[in-house]
């Protein structure tokens, strides 16, 4: 009798422990078969062997029976709950194949789709930048100059098209990127006027050092064209940050928004954040911005922070859009892999701001 309480135990504990595992409920009934299945024929197969070789008292014969039951019950406890996780493994596995290769197929069509746009796009405005260029060689004009701003914009969101097509693509491949160092190049690689970064960044992150690169510099470019801190009180005239001044679109470009701003990167628990301390994003506004079909009054579209979205999601982190301390806007990406120990972390770094 003594024998049978660990089975029993077991049998109790297994079944609390099904209602708190991540089963699927649809499997309770066939571990149940199991259950029933095990317990019923091993307690058969020894009332055979009982009747043939009889104990000669009745409590023991009982007592026999008991101790098969619980054991039997045991074993096809056990059978059914290692057949139900072995089945919800394979589902899920299939599940997942089943969406990368959706996502698979989604990435095709969007670089087949901003491949033919870019196409038959960069043709015309090919021929019509030549020609603007030979009509601008015989004689100047403040319209042939808009003109010529209005091209360069449109190059410009032909390359962020096929960025942002390609960005939201399944990441395979990571590697140990160090923050600190990825940031300082980044600034380096975007026009800043006189906007200052305030690194201090140390962490080392697994990820994809070619899209985090984007993500930084989008992130940059983004606060120093719509991050003006001298006029608050127009900020929702922009989409991305406000719209920093009454001056036409094309000449609302870096001048607008960088005087004294300064754009801090740190580390919080599980990620990092970039925050400046411009105009800000009004609070109904930020989740919009983050939206591939946004528009601005800038004519860029929303792209750069779309593009940002897609890189996040592609590694599996989370993005957020927030206030700084500043009154400013703070995104914050999060669920992120750290490859180094932050008690182990000895880089003496300097956190001297990059004067742009």
């Amino acid at each position: 009798m003594l024998a049978i309480v660990p089975f029993a135990v077991a049998i109790i504990v297994g079944g609390f422990w099904l209602s708190n595992s991540e089963i699927d409920p649809d499997h309770y009934r066939r571990i149940g078969v199991w259950f029933a299945g095990g317990l019923i024929s091993f307690l058969l197969l020894n009332v055979v062997m009982i009747f043939t070789w009889p104990t000669g008292s009745l409590s023991e014969d009982i007592g026999w029976a008991l101790f098969a039951a619980i054991v039997g019950g045991f074993g096809g406890l056990m059978m059914g709950i290692f057949e139900a996780r072995a089945i919800s493994r394979a589902v899920e596995a299939e599940r997942q194949r089943l969406r990368r290769e959706a996502i698979e197929q989604r990435n095709e069509r969007l670089d087949e789709f901003a491949a033919v746009v870019a196409h038959d796009l960069r043709n015309p405005l090919n021929v019509a930048s030549g020609q603007l260029e030979l009509e601008r060689m015989d004689r100047d004009s403040e319209h042939l100059e808009t003109a010529a701003t209005a091209m360069d914009r449109m190059e410009t969101l032909v390359d962020r098209t096929l960025t942002l097509a390609r960005s939201g693509h399944v990441i395979s491949d990571t590697e140990a990127v160090a923050l600190g160092e990825l940031v300082d190049s980044c600034w380096e690689a975007v026009p800043t006027a006189n906007a200052t970064l305030q690194n201090e960044m140390t962490a080392v992150i697994d990820a994809d050092p070619d899209r985090l690169r984007h993500l930084f510099e989008n992130l940059f470019r983004n606060a120093v064209e719509h991050g003006a801190t001298g006029s608050r009180t127009q900020s929702g005239d922009s989409a991305e940050h406000g719209s920093t001044s009454s001056r036409p679109a094309a000449d609302d470009d870096l001048e607008h928004g960088s005087a004294d701003l300064t754009i801090r990167v740190g580390e919080m628990a599980g990620g990092f954040y970039v925050a400046d301390d411009g105009s800000g994003i009004p609070a109904e506004m930020r989740d919009a911005v983050l939206d591939d079909g946004y528009t601005t009054t800038d004519g860029e579209g929303g792209l750069g922070l779309a593009i940002v979205q897609r890189i996040v999601e592609a590694h599996g982190w989370e993005i957020d859009v927030t206030e700084s301390d500043r009154g400013g806007t703070r995104f914050e990406i999060t669920d992120i892999t750290r490859m180094d120990s932050p008690e182990e972390d000895t880089d003496t770094r300097s956190k001297t701001p990059i004067q742009s």
